[in-house]
């Protein structure tokens, strides 16, 4: 129960923090164009109280421990005629504002990979540059197939092969080449889980096509991976362009096919940050930028309610010339939200019931 209670604890210091990160770029892009920001609120609303009242700025809490929010003046389409109302400004300002929490989402991400990168971070060691200094190698499970040897013999994603049959392997080829002449015979297993040692017994079989045997299970050799701190920084902002590549091909890929078994909820991210605690620094490290990122790319997305809404409708009046009636574009960022609120039901509802099962 202490274990729960901490891990959610963790995941939503991460969540709230990375949310308010993404809020304070429109609290700052705001201030820099001179537009009022009448709240900045830690939570969600109902309000719980309010921290300070400043000249310009009401800093509030709210019951609702999820992140916060920016309210600036005139985002709804009022009070127009006052220059420091969001819609009084040039579009060019406006888009500015309505990105710049994408952009800090994204910075962040480039410096946790830099920091990362500087002073170790879990990394595949296959193809890696001459400068990068690698420590810890060891060969890891990234994958369990269903309805396996390894899947019925308790192996799991994440856990670190150390031996197998009193035998050290120092590459996956030779783990292959070692496991598959063992059709049958149970083999001792030594792993390490979450620091923790202990060993399976695994007997690898035949399947399908395959002549050798196989324990059912995806390897990748990893290695504890560092640089000096420009070429820490070059690998992040490499890491990060790869990232969001893979991201916006996911997605495509989901939209195409209807298929969205590998996005997550709260919930599914509380369990990765369970995961990756218990890993190691390290790897809660990884995980943090890859939530950012996350987080920056989903709120770009051309869809109401979400930044990237905003700014279509920005595009969209630069060339109309004129606005939307405040009242319609309301109306639809209402019906993107509620969709969204509903999408996000969903797909924690689901995260629950793999949960459970």
């Amino acid at each position: 129960m202490l274990e729960i209670i901490s891990t959610t604890a963790l995941f939503l210091i991460i969540l709230s923090f990375l949310v308010l990160l993404h809020e304070w770029g429109h609290f700052i892009a705001a201030r820099i164009f001179g537009i009022a920001v009448e709240e900045f609120g830690l939570g969600f609303p109902p309000r719980a109280a309010i921290i300070k009242k400043g000249k310009r700025t009401t800093y509030t809490l709210n019951w609702l421990p999820f992140g916060g929010f920016v309210k600036l003046k005139g985002e709804q389409g009022e009070s127009a005629s006052d220059s420091d109302s969001f819609v009084a400004k040039p579009i060019w300002q406006r888009i500015i504002v309505l990105g710049a929490g994408v952009f800090m989402n994204i910075a962040f991400t480039v410096l946790v990979f830099t920091i990362g990168f500087s002073i170790g971070m879990p990394q595949s060691i296959d193809g890696l540059s001459a400068s990068a200094d690698i420590r810890d190698k060891h060969i890891q499970v990234i994958g369990v197939l269903s309805d396996t040897p390894a899947a019925l013999g308790g192996l799991q994603a994440g856990d670190i092969i150390e031996k197998i049959d009193g035998v050290e392997f120092p590459s996956i080829a030779s783990v292959q080449e070692f496991v598959g002449t063992k059709s049958g015979i149970e083999l001792p297993i030594d792993i390490k889980r979450g620091g923790q040692k202990r060993t399976l017994r695994i007997a690898p079989s035949i399947r399908g096509e395959n002549t050798k045997a196989t324990f059912g299970i995806e390897l990748i050799a990893i290695g504890t991976v560092s640089y000096p701190l420009p070429i820490a920084f070059y690998e992040a902002g490499r890491t990060t362009i790869a990232l969001v590549q893979t991201i916006f091909q996911t997605l495509g890929s989901a939209i195409r096919t209807l298929q969205f078994d590998g996005f997550v909820g709260p919930v599914g991210i509380a369990k990765h940050t369970a995961k990756a605690a218990e890993l190691g620094f390290s790897y809660l490290l990884n995980l943090m930028a890859l939530i950012s990122l996350s987080l920056g790319i989903f709120n770009v997305l051309p869809i109401p309610a979400l930044d990237g809404g905003r700014i279509l409708f920005a595009l969209i009046e630069g060339v109309r010339r004129r606005s939307m009636r405040p009242e319609i574009e309301n109306a639809i960022h209402l019906i993107g939200f509620v969709i969204l609120l509903g999408l996000l039901v969903l797909v924690t509802a689901r995260d629950i019931g793999n949960l459970i099962r």
